[in-house]
């Protein structure tokens, strides 16, 4: 029987100084940014001087922190501020308004699956009616 190894997803290299220019277009010192993503300020330093090969989740959750771009083509648009999370409309949401969402959502499927059935049963009544053959109607003197 043949091993077979894994095979891991290709590794993407980030560039020293791209890293360093997202760090400082998100107006981050090195000390910030190494406590945003828990590293020494040496290991950030490293980073930027190319001594050391810039982690690519490092820099991807640099660029999510820092209000950049969440991951996905899903979120596209969509930034992170803080606590805030801002749509591509420019709506901003709270964690606690997030935090009732699923209640919206919830109601908005359920009335939507209520409209479906409603729809079925009246289109089921319809053929119904059309397939069956007419009553004969007996006048009554």
């Amino acid at each position: 029987m043949v091993k077979r190894r894994y095979k891991r997803k290709p590794y993407k290299p980030i560039d020293y100084e791209r890293f360093r220019q997202t760090r400082l277009l998100a107006g981050l010192t090195q000390t910030e940014a190494a406590c945003l993503l828990h590293v020494t300020e040496r290991t950030v330093r490293l980073w930027e001087q190319g001594r050391h090969p810039v982690p690519y989740a490092a820099f991807k959750l640099l660029r999510i922190l820092t209000g950049y771009a969440l991951p996905g083509d899903a979120w596209a648009g969509w930034q992170l501020h803080g606590e805030h999370l801002t749509s591509p409309g420019g709506r901003t949401f709270t964690a606690k308004e997030l935090g009732w969402m699923w209640l919206t959502f919830a109601m908005a499927r359920n009335w939507q699956e209520q409209r479906l059935a409603e729809q079925a049963a009246r289109s089921q009544a319809r053929e119904a009616a059309a397939l069956s053959p007419p009553s004969t109607l007996r006048l009554v003197k």
